[in-house]
């Protein structure tokens, strides 16, 4: 961290000392003059070149034209192609090594399943998802009253490691209650390896890891936002919820930890979120997402690919474990870097594949032209389409972005619902009431390209039929828009979503 701070600090030195030096010899004002016309004129070129989509180019035109300083310095953290994210060479070199380490025991066998399902299954394999199989047991819990006693009741029983990975992980009641239930068992001689998004969970301090590190947890931020490398990586966040244990039981899903995630937070209430508790076969891919991501991050440890890849490190951390299950796990991971968006094609299949219904829970809807195609032509061909979103927003961008998207779904019969118990976090899709998806990633653009996003696909399981039992409390307590009241909202509504649309691809 002090290399860091004095690596980013030496920038601004040398940075200041060419600004002053041009001061001084009265160039300052043309050059900035000639930069504040020609660096943007650039990355103009370098936006048309990539070939992006049309609305994504459209608005960095408008933001470049008009905001051209500031419009520049917002693209370098936040709009650059993924495909450019610079990483280690260590890091990835230790990264490969551990993929083809681990790939013989995460290989999943592909389970019996109904034809649609299994080629379903296999499209999802195409597309870079990983195996399904039969020996993974899955359990749906439905918001934080029920997902963080499960989650501490694993932490408690850990003999061997604790993984645990947040994006946003708080200092306060909830926070606190897990950071103590890991140092009682980092006491009793358990590993724990803790990460959390450098932006995320930027207000994370030493204040409260430093008990954790005392009692001898490995700790890493991911992409801080100390690194002077953060223009770079700030727009690529780690999005991920994971928790390993032993590598036999892992969670996933869409609850951060937080007070507010088990509705104590006044300013939100009541807090709808749906979690994933998975024992068997399926943890060792979340197991290996974590790694994957803990050998990036934690650039200064001692583990290696060897530590978790060697024979003694694929023993303890892939041990063989198979639980009796109804049904079906597959996991699928994605991020900026992957050859393709994994997630996005794996939940296009899904929808595609869909019979009768298609049931997604999003708290923010702002689809590609693709996935927004095919939901609308889905209602217009008679399955059954349903969204549900939050009533109450918690951005103004997100929540007008999602409302602009209502027009054209209403039209060709998808049913909308907004939540009417103050905000619903929850990120799941059930096809047919047969195919459960549960995870990470939210149903819009940043998710499905510039995220690190994780998402389980559950086939004929008691936990699909979990979450169907969910979704209908949660639509008797939401309000179904119909077009005619969307038609009818006032001009400054209409305003609000033209303008969050517009830069909904910025997102």
């Amino acid at each position: 961290m002090r290399n860091r701070v004095l690596q980013f600090a030496l920038v601004f030195l040398v940075a200041g000392g060419i600004i002053w030096t041009l001061y001084q010899l009265d160039y300052l004002y043309f050059v900035l003059t000639i930069s504040a016309i020609v660096v943007p004129l650039a990355v103009i070129m370098i936006i048309f070149i990539e070939n992006r989509t049309a609305e994504s180019t459209i608005a960095w035109f408008l933001v470049l034209i008009f905001l051209p300083i500031l419009g520049v310095i917002i693209w370098m953290m936040f709009g650059r192609n993924p495909r450019r994210r610079r990483r280690n060479r260590r890091s990835h070199d230790e990264r490969m090594l551990l993929k083809q380490a681990t790939r013989p025991v995460r290989s999943l066998a592909v389970s019996e399943l109904p034809a649609n399902h299994l080629k379903l299954a296999n499209t999802i394999r195409n597309f870079g998802g990983g195996g399904v199989d039969v020996h993974t047991a899955s359990k749906i819990l439905t918001n934080g009253t029920e997902t963080f006693p499960a989650i501490l009741e694993a932490i408690r029983s850990a003999k061997h490691h604790v993984h645990i990975q947040y994006y946003i992980y708080r200092n306060d009641e909830t926070g606190k209650a897990i950071r103590e239930a890991l140092i009682e068992r980092l006491e009793a001689g358990v590993e724990v390896r803790f990460m959390y998004d450098g932006l995320g969970s930027y207000m994370l301090g030493e204040g409260f890891l430093r008990p954790l590190r005392d009692a001898g947890a490995k700790i890493a931020a991911y992409d801080p936002i100390s690194s002077p490398l953060f223009i770079f990586t700030a727009n690529f966040r780690n999005h991920r919820k994971i928790v390993v244990i032993d590598g036999k039981v892992g969670f996933t899903g869409g609850l951060n930890v937080g007070d507010e995630y088990d509705g104590k937070n006044k300013k939100f209430g009541f807090w709808r979120d749906t979690h994933l508790r998975l024992e068997g076969r399926a943890v060792k891919e979340l197991q290996a997402t974590f790694l994957d991501d803990w050998i990036y991050a934690h650039l200064e440890g001692t583990d290696t690919w060897e530590t978790f890849g060697g024979e003694d490190g694929l023993a303890r951390y892939f041990p063989k474990h198979d639980a009796e299950t109804d049904g079906a796990v597959q996991v699928v991971t994605s991020g900026p870097t992957s050859k393709d968006p994994a997630i996005r094609n794996a939940l296009i299949a899904a929808i595609i594949s869909a019979q009768r219904s298609i049931w997604i829970a999003t708290p923010y809807l702002i689809p590609d032209n693709e996935t927004m195609t095919l939901l609308r032509l889905a209602a217009r061909a008679g399955l059954d389409v349903r969204i549900l979103t939050p009533g109450r927003g918690d951005s103004f961008t997100s929540y007008y972005g999602t409302r602009s998207y209502f027009g054209p779904l209403l039209k060709d019969g998808v049913k909308i619902y907004t939540y009417n118990r103050h905000f619903i976090h929850a990120k799941i899709v059930l096809i047919d009431g047969k195919i459960g998806v549960v995870g990470t990633a939210n149903m819009d653009i940043r998710s499905f390209v510039l995220n690190y996003e994780i998402m389980a696909f559950l086939y004929d399981t008691e936990s699909a039929s979990k979450l169907e039992r969910d979704f209908i409390d949660d639509f008797e307590v939401s309000i179904q828009l119909s077009s005619n009241d969307y038609v009818k909202r006032s001009l400054r509504f209409r305003l609000f979503e033209s303008f969050s649309r517009l830069i909904s691809p910025l997102l």
